[in-house]
């Protein structure tokens, strides 16, 4: 029997890498506060900004809790019978608790990233923490360049950011390429 190693990987990780705790609750609030939505539309979008994609199992079971805490109402099923989901006052609340402790996030974040780099060694040690100053740094001039008046800071930090990614690149196309040759 034929192994298909490319299908088994993204079989393993579809069951293996799920979201941590509070993640997919405080991510569908989220959602949620922009318009209502049908279940798989917000599966969808959680698909669309994390590269992950939730299995209604999960999302579904979350969104009876959220309604039955209060936090989302159903909107009454349109022609096709389907059941849209918007956040509640309460659950508007709710988010605005977890906005103020989104450092708590921020730090859940960073430790993931350091276990998934550390538990795979995929990259050197002063590589990791380089890697992981710029993440931190990036997360906190994303919160500051939100506001307005902030384009000149915006642009110059996308600039930055331009530079830095063509010079990796570049260098990792040449690296490649000497490695093909050896």
């Amino acid at each position: 029997m034929a192994i298909n190693v490319r299908q088994h990987e993204e079989n393993w990780m579809k069951r293996s890498v799920g979201f941590p705790r509070g993640f997919l609750s405080y991510g569908v609030l989220k959602i949620l506060n922009q318009k209502a939505m049908l279940g798989s539309e917000i599966i969808g979008e959680i698909k669309k900004l994390t590269g992950r994609k939730p299995g209604p199992g999960c999302i579904y079971p979350l969104l009876a809790r959220l309604h039955e805490e209060g936090f989302v109402e159903e909107i009454m099923p349109d022609e096709t019978g389907l059941k849209r989901f918007r956040l509640s006052n309460s659950g508007q609340a709710l988010l605005a608790k977890y906005d103020d402790k989104k450092e708590v996030f921020q730090k859940k974040m960073h430790c993931m990233r350091r276990f998934e780099h550390i538990l795979h060694k995929e990259i050197d040690e002063d590589l990791l923490q380089q890697s992981t100053k710029l993440l931190e740094l990036l997360e906190r001039i994303n919160f500051l360049i939100k506001k307005d008046g902030a384009e000149k800071i915006k642009e110059k930090v996308r600039l930055i950011l331009t530079r830095a990614t063509a010079e990796i690149e570049e260098l990792t196309k040449s690296y490649e390429t000497i490695m093909k040759g050896s």
